[in-house]
């Protein structure tokens, strides 16, 4: 579930809105990051919804897959421990571009890799089992003055996977904001995602050899598309995030529809006097 289907957004803007240039606006609302926390550890499963500890079933879920899933699997020379370990890296690597050859390196113990070939096969196994939706670099149609990175983005399928795997609680979340903001990402993917899909259209990532990134690039299947930049914080980030992706555009051949930053601080949606929208997460529907 979105945080618009759980009702913890008030669905005032809407994304099919922005591709229509219309404007946004909405109600002050103040969300305190431990809101942001519960969302991500409660991840979408309806049967959080009135949990007392939201931690449980993302993490009795990812102990069922390392058992019984993939006892049903019956994979030979299946080595649990180095499945479990990949897990761990992916976890640690959420919402960030990483080769199979990190992964290996990366999940590795006493020195030594896993190998590559071992780590592709684990990977095709947590995506046969719907844990994984790694988001697709945005495609080379859409041609630009620059050159494009074609790495995929790495995510499990709900954040509260990641943060279950980890070890992360809405405790410790507050003493490693740089993390948090990785899962916050994944947060906001996860529900652009479903809106997205609920429009018929599909959800990539920019980056380019100027090492200039947008998080997510929303594109319908008439070809418009609009430009997002992921940000946990407001103030101190909006601006930078903002200026980045006027910078992205002017690359385009083709114009992308609209550029938004999705802030988990932002207080109230608005258009900035650069075009760029700033869009409390709490405030998105399709």
């Amino acid at each position: 579930m979105s945080l618009f289907e759980t009702g913890d957004s008030s669905g005032e803007v809407s994304l099919s809105s922005l591709f229509d240039g219309e404007n946004v606006k909405g109600h002050l609302k103040n969300i305190s990051l431990n809101e942001i926390i519960h969302f991500i550890i409660r991840g979408g499963w309806p049967g959080n919804l009135d949990a007392e500890d939201s931690s449980i079933i993302p993490r009795e879920y990812i102990s069922t897959v390392c058992s019984t899933e993939l006892d049903k699997l019956d994979i030979p020379r299946m080595d649990r421990d180095k499945f479990r370990r990949l897990m761990l890296s992916l976890a640690r690597n959420e919402s960030t571009v990483c080769s199979v050859s990190t992964l290996a390196s990366d999940s590795g113990s006493n020195g030594k890799r896993l190998d590559d070939e071992t780590v592709s096969s684990y990977l095709e196994i947590l995506d046969d089992l719907y844990l994984l939706s790694d988001q697709e670099a945005f495609s080379p149609e859409f041609r630009s003055r620059a050159r494009l990175k074609i790495g995929k983005k790495r995510h499990f399928a709900d954040p509260s996977l990641p943060a279950a795997i980890i070890g992360a609680n809405e405790k410790n979340l507050l003493n490693d904001l740089r993390y948090l903001g990785f899962l916050f990402e994944s947060l906001v993917v996860h529900d652009l995602r479903v809106y997205m899909e609920s429009l018929g259209g599909n959800l990539f990532h920019y980056q380019d050899y100027d090492n200039d990134e947008a998080d997510a690039v929303a594109v319908l299947d008439d070809g418009r598309y609009g430009l997002m930049e992921i940000k946990l914080g407001y103030e101190n980030v909006a601006d930078q995030a903002a200026r980045n992706l006027v910078r992205i555009a002017d690359k385009m051949e083709r114009k992308p529809s609209f550029l938004a930053v999705v802030s988990g601080m932002a207080i109230a949606p608005l258009k900035r006097p650069d075009g760029v929208y700033i869009i409390p997460v709490t405030s998105l529907r399709p």
